[in-house]
């Protein structure tokens, strides 16, 4: 009776223990397939989040202006890349910020007020040297001298070529591709891409000492833009176009099939707009300020007069009367040491007139929303944080298109080459430019920025003043030394013979050839 008992309760006992694994297993299973699906789901919605939160962030009352949160609000990590992508929301240009402080605002009426002292001194000096006062502008007028040949000739074609060649033949590649998958005629639009791209370098070149340094200032800077935006176009909506045939391919049907290549309006506002990374789409603001878009471009004419009077006073009366075949080490000391405040106050001119007036008006016009051209640059302790911040207009292009491109090519582990590629790609375009508007090749940029400027990427150093200071130093001292040097070749091309009678001549500073024989 007893055996019996047991027995029923050791089978009620393994009959509950089976029980209870079972449900076990059922809970386990069910519990795998919840973690399963939240992990699907979190998969699924994690970018619709971060769009989300970008929208609450996009909105916020705050605004945030250090280097190292534009920074980051600038670019997001492509997912598994390692590689950032620019970011496009609404935010306006730092000084735009900083000028709503009554204290900020109080140095661009020192600024002000510095012009118009020098255009006093001008007056008084013309006035007690010459007994009356020369209003005849003379330096101004021959710096734009052949401005309408400028605007009809050069300024014009490099326009409708930019718009109308480079869209039609990548268009009618994106159709050919479509169709046929053809090495032959990827090689065709290559070549096509090269010649364009010779041609947009060597065209604009011709002849262009026909005009002046401020219409020459105005070719070269259009033609370098041209041939970023252009590059920036086609580099961007190749991997595009390529995709469209791989999804054409896998999900053929009889609904009309995309090519990937974007609108021409889309296209035509890029070309305009003020930036040189491709997206289609960028933020727009809601309407156009015309009042504000006027305030812009009486900053440029301010400026303008302003480095007109610069040069008026500073430079040309000083370096006009400098005899180059007398200069030694003394000479050269002394001219640099009096360039400097010039030259660093020139330097001012640029950035505010160039990287803010300029590209915020053309954004005003365009209600583009982006106005992140610079970052707090004045604040960097190292050039590395300077070239980052000086002007990120470029700094993305140079990132985008050549620094990817670059160290995909070389490998992670070169990656101090891929920076110095890209320094030595950004140092050429500069040295392009200034060798045509002064119509001699002199590299002194070239060796500060690719030389020294490269050094100093790898120099160990802290976020306090003194490195600040070091900065600053180290950027009016290589302005002063390029005004110096510049001013003092101008002057030997026309003071000294020639030395050679080939192209060697424009390659060799006279300067020096002069000094030493």
């Amino acid at each position: 009776m007893t055996d019996c008992i047991s027995r029923k309760e050791n089978d009620k006992l393994e009959s509950n223990n089976q029980l209870n694994m079972y449900e076990l297993n059922t809970l386990s299973n069910e519990t795998r397939k919840f973690k399963h699906q939240i992990i699907e789901d979190i998969s699924s919605k994690s970018d619709q989040l971060k769009d989300e939160i970008q929208i609450i962030l996009n909105k916020s009352e705050f605004q945030f202006t250090g280097t190292d949160i534009s920074l980051a609000q600038s670019v997001k990590m492509k997912h598994g890349s390692g590689v950032k992508e620019k970011v496009f929301v609404h935010r306006e240009s730092l000084l735009t910020e900083l000028f709503k402080i009554s204290h900020i605002k109080t140095f661009r009426h020192i600024f002000i007020s510095i012009l118009i002292i020098i255009c006093a001194q001008i007056l008084i000096y013309d006035y007690t040297t010459f007994g009356k006062i020369n209003l005849d502008f003379d330096l101004f007028w021959w710096s734009f001298q052949g401005f309408q040949t400028t605007m009809i000739i050069y300024w014009l074609p490099m326009q409708l070529s930019a718009l109308f060649l480079v869209y039609f033949f990548f268009k009618l590649w994106a159709l050919k591709r479509h169709k046929t998958n053809s090495i032959l005629i990827d090689g065709i639009f290559l070549i096509l891409c090269i010649a364009y791209f010779l041609l947009m370098i060597v065209a604009p070149l011709y002849n262009i000492y026909s005009v002046s340094v401020a219409c020459r200032i105005i070719i070269l800077l259009e033609q370098v833009r041209i041939l970023m935006k252009s590059y920036a176009f086609v580099r961007s909506n190749i991997t595009s176009v390529l995709n469209h045939v791989v999804y054409n391919k896998k999900n053929d049907s009889d609904r009309p099939k995309s090519t990937g290549c974007p609108e021409f309006s889309k296209y035509l506002y890029f070309m305009f707009a003020p930036t040189l990374v491709y997206k289609s789409e960028y933020p727009r603001t809601k309407k156009v300020n015309w009042k504000l878009v006027f305030s812009y471009f009486a900053e440029i004419g301010g400026v303008i007069i302003y480095t007109y009077c610069l040069f008026d006073r500073f430079c040309v009366p000083i370096f006009s009367k400098v005899v180059v075949k007398e200069l030694d080490l003394k000479s050269y000391l002394h001219l640099i040491s009096i360039s400097i405040l010039p030259g660093a106050l020139i330097q001012m001119m640029i950035f505010f007139s160039f990287l803010h007036s300029w590209h915020n008006a053309w954004a005003e016009m365009l209600r583009f929303g982006d106005r992140q051209f610079y970052l707090d640059w004045w604040n960097s302790c190292s050039f590395n944080t300077y070239y980052r911040t000086w002007n990120t207009l470029v700094q993305d292009w140079l990132y985008n298109y050549i620094y990817i491109d670059v160290n995909k090519l070389l490998g992670k582990k070169n990656r101090a080459l891929s920076q110095f590629l890209v320094i030595f790609i950004s140092s050429i375009f500069h040295e392009h430019i200034l060798s045509f508007i002064f119509g001699f090749f002199y590299p002194i940029m070239f060796f500060l920025f690719s030389g020294f400027g490269f050094i100093c990427l790898f120099i160990p150093r802290g976020n306090n003043a003194a490195w600040n200071v070091f900065v600053w130093v180290s950027l009016f001292t290589g302005i002063g030394i390029q005004v110096c040097l510049f001013s003092i070749e101008w002057n030997a091309r026309k003071q000294c013979p020639r030395y050679f009678d080939s192209v060697l001549d424009y390659f060799v500073p006279r300067s020096i050839m002069c000094s030493l024989f």
